[in-house]
């Protein structure tokens, strides 16, 4: 073969393996009959809404709602400290508290948690390379170490450099309520960074949606969007109202709360998205994780804002405790929320300016407060 021939050659062979190696749901070959997107309303249940040819539902949402039980199972166990009279506060076991995280030692109630293989921790900061994973991971570690060491001072008062009780909620020795910071750390941490930033990222969207996965009745996108809801709700229908019992957990609670207009848009641009996915439109999916990516980022800012704001209007010790907890909690949370273009350096920059007074939360100032609150806002443009 010339040198002429052999060039054509190579240069259709190269332009063959770009073309295949395009995975995308515009040039992907239709899995599903279209669906009419516009039939979908806030009463849409999720969960029944989209089925294969033979009538069977292709959502399932098992392992992301394990992981909300685990997490539901943890945060009980934590709130033992925190309970109101005449309930009697209880110490907190180390090992059920590291047990509960990391999935050892057979703690779980909840039918199928203990020998589902997950783990809160395994989950903790999956976006994140090897080694910025485990730094999260070592600081729950952390604060699980020193929830469990304050807990043995469940039934003292606390004071400055001595952990106890400040009305109903436990602080450590620096006035910190540390089942607070590690149930909101947490919230960012598995919760916000499986949906935003491992399942819904431009990446993840290009996952296969041609086939399905063998011996399943779902393709490989469908799950990674499912997978999605899946870590903000177990319920058919994300609830949106937070006078509605029972209140959706976690994230999706605070998305109600704090960022209240936005719920319904996005239980909607959960529906419209996964209907996109039927109908292989690309662009209708980025569209969608999009607006969802955009406000649950915009939830952890919200929460950690409103929070601080809470701390400096309160003038009871354990009010102010309890909205500080929250507060760091959130404000850790912030560094998953790379929508936005926060990172670690953001979070912990602010943690820090919040938290380098001598005495911890005893000694912290508006002035503090006030410079967290509006690097939050300008920020996250809130």
């Amino acid at each position: 073969m010339s040198f002429k021939y052999a060039s054509v050659a190579l240069a259709a062979l190269a332009f063959g393996f770009t073309s295949c190696d395009k995975n995308d749901t515009e040039s992907a070959p239709a899995l599903r009959a279209k669906m009419d997107a516009a039939s979908l309303t806030a009463s849409s249940k999720y969960t029944e809404s989209f089925k294969d040819a033979s009538g069977q539902s292709t959502v399932t949402l098992t392992s992301a709602n394990q992981r909300l039980d685990m997490f539901s199972e943890f945060n009980s166990y934590m709130a033992l400290v925190a309970v109101a009279p005449p309930a009697t506060p209880s110490t907190l076991d180390v090992a059920k508290l590291r047990g509960l995280y990391a999935n050892t030692g057979n703690y779980f109630t909840g039918a199928g948690l203990n020998a589902s293989g997950l783990s809160l921790r395994g989950t903790t900061a999956a976006s994140f390379s090897a080694t910025g994973a485990e730094a999260v991971r070592t600081y729950i570690d952390q604060q699980i170490t020193k929830l469990a060491t304050a807990s043995q001072s469940v039934n003292s008062v606390a004071v400055p450099g001595q952990a106890g009780r400040l009305g109903r909620y436990l602080v450590d020795e620096k006035g910190y309520e540390v089942n607070q910071i590690i149930q909101k750390a947490l919230i960012g941490a598995v919760l916000l960074d499986q949906i935003d930033n491992v399942l819904l990222t431009d990446n993840a969207l290009k996952a296969n949606n041609s086939k399905v996965v063998d011996g399943k009745t779902y393709s490989e996108l469908e799950h990674n969007w499912d997978l999605a809801y899946g870590y903000l709700t177990s319920n058919a229908i994300m609830t949106t109202d937070i006078n509605l019992t029972p209140r959706e957990r976690f994230l999706a609670g605070y998305l109600n709360e704090k960022n209240g207009p936005a719920s319904p848009g996005v239980y909607m641009a959960f529906l419209k998205g996964r209907a996109a996915i039927v109908n292989n439109d690309a662009a209708g999916v980025r569209a969608q994780a999009d607006i969802i990516r955009t406000e649950l980022e915009k939830t952890i800012a919200l929460s950690a804002v409103s929070y601080l704001t809470n701390w400096k209007a309160a003038s009871a010790l354990d009010v102010k405790a309890h909205a500080l907890g929250e507060g760091l909690g959130f404000i850790y949370s912030l560094r998953f929320c790379t929508k936005y273009g926060a990172d670690a350096a953001f979070s912990d920059a602010i943690l820090n300016g919040l938290t380098s007074g001598s005495q911890g939360a005893w000694s912290l100032t508006n002035a503090q407060a006030d410079a967290a609150i509006n690097a939050i806002k300008v920020k996250f443009k809130i």
